[in-house]
């Protein structure tokens, strides 16, 4: 049996920097670009809002994420910030970024979606890998 080590709070502070890169990721930095993939405008997006519901969701979902990721991270004995960050690019690689690919294909959505969405997730999981290697 392998010996797992990991840091709760280090998983925690993952989640909540995730809503700080989203913020800004989707705000000032892909914010319209993203709205116009879409064919959103901002009354659309704030129509039926529940932020409680969405942000805690979005946060829980990448509790989970930082929570595994930390799981591999302790599973390959990863202990500098670029083992972190070989382990957090190979799984948003793997399982991330080419389910969303497959999805973009099957949904006909644009590539510029893909990107967008998934280049999100690769930020969040580069900071997740450093974050759980310094605080392992």
């Amino acid at each position: 049996m392998y010996s797992v080590e990991i840091n709760y709070l280090a998983v925690v502070v993952c989640g909540i920097v995730s809503l700080v890169v989203g913020a800004m990721w989707y705000g000032p930095v892909f914010g319209k670009l993203w709205m116009k993939q879409y064919n959103y405008t901002e009354e659309e997006l704030r129509k039926d809002f529940n932020p409680a519901k969405i942000y805690g969701l979005a946060v829980l979902g990448h509790v989970i994420m930082a929570l595994v990721l930390a799981y591999l991270i302790s599973l390959t004995n990863a202990s500098s910030v670029m083992d972190g960050i070989r382990v957090s690019f190979s799984a948003w690689l793997g399982f991330i970024a080419m389910t969303m690919f497959v999805n973009t294909l099957f949904a006909r959505k644009s590539y510029t979606l893909f990107f967008i969405d998934s280049g999100y997730q690769l930020v969040n999981m580069i900071l997740f890998g450093i974050i759980l290697v310094l605080w392992r």
